[in-house]
């Protein structure tokens, strides 16, 4: 409106300062130059007006365009509005279902809250479009931004789940290594447990085949303790006869009184028999320091016995222990069979909500933390399972390691009842000895009894010689002294005897002392015996019960090895899932690569369409002001050529009625030549427009002209609205 009014006034002024100029009707050719110049000039302003019109339509159409992007934009936007609607609506539905998931749901109605926020914002950003495009463009960039480091981020999330993936491979198979050795070694326990069966039957023969070698010992301990009282009976009388050789050796002690004086030489070797007594002293010792010591042996022998059977009851204890940690750990075992099943039951869910949730990328997102937590759980429940596995395989080791311990036991028991049949072979060869000993002492002492009787002989043989001597002294002088000569020998052989006797004596407590020693052995190995029975009777009986836990423990096997099928099985299924699972996020990957590239193109398209739009808005208002200055110039040009067409119209009217004052002077003058020629130039000269016909008067002269001049014309004023004159 004010430009329009401004663009008026300067045209009247224009008009009224160039409107004196046209006054003369002298310079026709100046007129019509001017008119020529000006047609070129409307011609090249229609030109530049066909132009502007095509570039006003070309502008049209990147509007219409625009507004079809902005059309776009704004069902992408409703479509969003939909899907975050029917989020909502699904998280409602998955809130009831999942009320233990209480931080998901949190987290959930948080990125609820943010996607409503930014949607309340983006509302408020398409509502502010036209006047915030430059902060439009930083948010871009900032958004651009935060997709790359959300995209980068996701794509080190999926790394993650692909290295969390291998591991769980890694530990599949090292489980798997771990299944196979536990095979193995389960087979190798059961050939251990077949051995310990053969090595229990072996061990029931050489059980039995020692009971018939007690017998047999029993019946030698009965032969020996027989022989032992003939041997007693027979000394009883050769200790009777001795005593009356005794007697008689008094006897004869009395009548060689006198030749103790020369025996004095004979002490020097009664010292060194002395010695050799002193000698056969400490080997009697020796002999008792061996009794004791095997005596040692034989209680620790019964220590051992004692501990062997502690050892047996604390096995039973820990068998029993071992039992309660087996039901334990089945039990544990079960537990964990439910939390696969809950997890299997968890994993379903969470496939249902990765394919409710796999539209989106926010939804995928949400599905990406609740499947990494998952595996988190998964992580720490396989881990549980390892330890437990672990624990397991403790234990089966420590089983290992008692099974060896009681097969050692066995072992050290049947090398101390081999040791024991030594022993008792041992004192079988030592009752054999002391029996050849026995005979060697009783032909000893048939020797003596011959000594004996011959030196009664001697004696009696003496006894008529010194008759004879007492008769003949002078001539048995020289039988005198071999005589004492045979008496020195033979109180060397009565001290030999007497010595011998004692040594036999001694010999005698010996063997009754092993005698009693033996006795003690036997009765020790009867006790030994019946011991042995009763532990081979619990012995048996734990084999019963060893058996039994054997075949328990090959039921639990066989479940075991149910068990590991149907984990086999839970394992392939986890392979499949595991691999649905790589073919979805695969899957999502492309989704988000390809949501990626259209949120790219989409950016750059927005960004290139707010380029666009700002250029067009630039030259919107450029082409507003050409416009504006064009519709000016046309107003200008408008009343300029009204003008000018007026004044066209005027010179014609003039040179017509210029023409027809001509010809009506003519005609006047040919009629009355000279009478009214005067009236006709006055009327002529004062009023011109006086012989224009009506339709021609329709631009009145608003004051009367001077006596030969124009009349000036009044123009109606221009449209305000429109800046120019009316058509």
């Amino acid at each position: 409106m004010l430009r329009g009014r401004c663009s008026c006034s300067p045209c009247r002024g224009h008009l009224q300062s160039r409107s004196p100029t046209r006054q003369s009707p002298v310079k026709g050719g100046s007129y019509d130059s001017e008119l020529i110049r000006v047609l070129r000039e409307r011609d090249e302003m229609q030109n530049m007006l066909d132009k502007y019109e095509r570039h006003l339509s070309e502008i049209q159409a990147n509007v219409k365009v625009l507004t079809a992007d902005r059309d776009k934009t704004s069902m992408h936007y409703q479509q969003a509005q939909q899907e975050i609607a029917s989020l909502r609506r699904e998280v409602l539905k998955s809130k009831s279902s999942r009320a233990a998931k209480s931080s998901v749901t949190v987290s959930a109605q948080s990125i609820l809250k943010r996607v409503e926020a930014e949607r309340d914002e983006a509302k408020v950003d398409l509502h502010r479009m036209s006047t915030e495009r430059d902060s439009l463009r930083e948010r871009l960039k900032i958004s651009q931004e935060t997709a790359i480091s959300e995209r980068a981020h996701l794509e080190q999330r999926v790394e993650d789940l692909q290295t969390a993936i291998l591991t769980l491979e890694h530990e599949r198979g090292d489980q798997k290594s771990r299944l196979a050795l536990m095979r193995e070694s389960m087979m190798g326990l059961e050939e251990e447990v077949h051995t310990l069966g053969r090595k229990l039957t072996a061990a029931e023969d050489e059980h039995s085949r020692t009971r018939n070698e007690c017998v047999m010992l029993r019946l030698s301990n009965s032969e020996t303790q027989n022989a032992l009282s003939d041997s007693q009976r027979r000394l009883t009388s050769r200790i009777g006869e001795l005593q009356n050789s005794q007697e008689r050796n008094k006897l004869l002690d009395e009548k060689n009184d006198s030749l103790l004086r020369q025996m004095s030489g004979l002490r020097e070797e009664v010292s060194s028999l002395q010695s050799t007594i002193t000698d056969l002293d400490q080997r009697r010792d020796s002999l008792q320091e061996q009794l004791e010591n095997k005596t040692d042996l034989l209680n620790s022998a019964h220590n051992q016995l004692d501990d062997k059977e502690k050892t047996i009851r604390n096995l039973r204890l820990s068998i029993e222990d071992l039992e309660t940690s087996a039901e334990s750990v089945r039990e544990e075992l079960a537990g964990r069979e439910r939390e696969l099943e809950a997890l299997r039951r968890r994993l379903g869910d969470a496939e249902e909500e990765l394919g409710a949730l796999a539209k989106l990328k926010d939804s995928t997102l949400r599905e990406n933390a609740q499947l990494q937590e998952e595996l988190d759980m998964s992580r720490l429940n396989n881990q549980a399972l390892e330890l437990n596995s672990e624990d397991s395989a403790q234990e089966v080791n420590e089983l290992q390691r008692k099974v060896q311990d009681y097969v050692a036991d066995i072992s050290r028991t049947e090398n101390l009842l081999s040791t024991k049949e030594r022993e008792c072979r041992e004192h079988q060869d030592a009752r054999r000895r002391a029996s050849a000993q026995a005979e060697s002492w009783e032909g000893q002492a048939r020797q003596a009894e011959g000594s004996i009787s011959e030196l009664r002989l001697e004696l009696m043989s003496s006894d008529m010689e010194r008759r004879r001597l007492k008769e003949k002294v002078e001539a048995l002088e020289a039988s005198l002294q071999e005589a004492l000569s045979a008496e020195r020998s033979c109180s060397s052989q009565v001290s030999q005897l007497n010595r011998s006797l004692l040594h036999t004596e001694e010999q005698l407590r010996q063997t009754q002392g092993e005698h009693t020693a033996t006795q003690t052995d036997l009765e020790k190995t009867r006790e030994l015996c019946v011991k042995l029975d009763s532990s081979k009777e619990a012995v048996q009986c734990e084999l019963e019960l060893l058996r039994k836990q054997l075949s328990s423990e090959r039921l639990s096997m066989k479940s075991l090895e149910s068990m590991l099928v149907s984990t086999r099985e839970k394992e392939l299924h986890r392979q499949l899932s595991s691999q649905e699972r790589h073919t979805e996020i695969q899957l999502l990957r492309d989704k988000l690569t390809a949501a990626d590239s259209k949120a790219s193109s989409q950016r750059r398209e927005v960004a290139t369409l707010s380029t666009r739009s700002a250029q067009l808005e630039a030259d919107l208002d450029m082409t507003k002001r050409q416009l504006s200055t064009e519709r000016f110039e046309r107003s200008v040009c408008q009343s300029v050529c009204l003008s000018l067409l007026v004044v066209k119209a005027w010179l014609v009217i003039y040179s017509l009625s210029l023409s027809l004052s001509l010809s009506l002077s003519l005609s006047l003058s040919l009629v009355g030549r000279g009478q009214c020629r005067s009236c006709v130039v006055r009327v002529c000269r004062h009023r011109p427009l006086a012989c224009i016909p009506p339709p021609l008067t329709c631009v009145a002269p608003s004051a009367p002209a001077g006596p030969c001049g124009p009349p000036q014309t009044t123009w109606p004023e221009r449209d305000p609205q429109r800046g120019g004159p009316p058509p």
